[in-house]
């Protein structure tokens, strides 16, 4: 019996020790990541400081922007959870870190996810920016640099080492959008005519991260927010499928869909999509509702099933 005891209590200091390495050694992964750094290239965006360019530069800002920057856009708390950290987003104002950047330090910030010293910008959506195109850029630049100064500082994330573990064995998903672009693709991004068509609709829809949380068919995915559900079946055969545009217009200017449901902007960014112009919104919803009808993914099923 104590043999017995004996190698018992040895495979238990054996696990132990695997699971303390593996966790440091994840850590250790993910001060990688937040420490390597990247070489860009930045191609030339003219910035559109006509009236026009600025007005389209304000829309996309408000819309794109102010969910993680804050309404003011100069920066705050977006993400705060005792287990995991808070994370800061930047003020984007001509008071914060930005201040002195550069044309070219803008975009390879919003199209690659990268500061001018080369390091990855933290939860930054270039997977979806990079799909902007250089006039639309160009319109967003010259609005953020029009800013009215704000002195709001943009202290770093602070991760617990419990959440630096979980996010260096990929947990939280990419964490650098600059980890996975390609960085030397500086090609010119063309935008389709602005119109209430399909194509225009499936442009929205990439800059706006559709895909990532209602995943690349549309029908939910697990999002890569670690305290969020599941984004929802946004196909045809989902709820969206029984709507009129007026319908999805209200849903999202208010927040509550036509079946009673209120959704949670930290994980719905409906209070963001509201502010699309007319045009953007009539277009994302014709591309909607011309996808191919999908059932609920199985982490959207199961979701479902647990909290039902």
């Amino acid at each position: 019996m104590k043999k017995v005891l004996k190698w018992i209590g040895i495979i238990i200091l054996v696990l132990v020790v695997i699971i303390v390495a593996a966790m440091f050694m994840f850590r250790s992964k993910y001060k990688s990541l937040a420490n390597e750094r990247f070489e860009v290239n930045v191609p030339d965006i003219a910035l559109q400081t006509d009236s026009a360019g600025m007005a389209r530069g304000e829309m996309l800002a408000t819309a794109l922007c102010t969910g993680c920057h804050g309404g003011d856009l100069a920066g705050k708390d977006f993400f705060n959870d005792k287990t995991i950290g808070v994370v800061y987003s930047a003020n984007l104002t001509p008071g914060g870190p930005t201040a002195a950047w550069s044309t070219e330090d803008f975009v390879r910030a919003i199209r690659y996810g990268v500061r001018p010293d080369g390091s990855g910008l933290f939860i930054m959506p270039s997977l979806e920016y990079n799909h902007m195109s250089d006039y639309d850029l160009g319109c967003l630049i010259a609005y953020l640099r029009s800013l009215p100064a704000s002195d709001n500082p943009s202290p770093p994330a602070e991760f617990t080492f419990m959440a630096q573990v979980m996010a260096g064995a990929g947990l939280f998903g990419d964490l650098y959008s600059a980890s996975v672009l390609d960085l030397q693709d500086g090609s010119a991004r063309e935008r389709p005519e602005v119109g209430e068509t399909l194509a225009y609709g499936e442009y929205v829809m990439l800059i706006s991260g559709c895909q990532s949380c209602h995943g690349e068919a549309f029908n939910g995915a697990k999002s890569p927010d670690p305290v969020s559900p599941p984004g929802g079946n946004i196909t045809p055969a989902g709820n969206i499928g029984n709507w009129n545009y007026d319908q999805f217009a209200e849903t999202m200017w208010t927040g509550k869909t036509p079946e009673g449901k209120e959704m949670d902007p930290k994980f719905m960014p409906w209070d963001g999509i509201r502010l699309l112009g007319d045009t953007e919104k009539k277009a994302l919803f014709l591309y909607l509702q011309n996808l191919p009808p999908k059932e609920d993914s199985e982490d959207l099923a199961r979701w479902k099933e647990k909290n039902s």
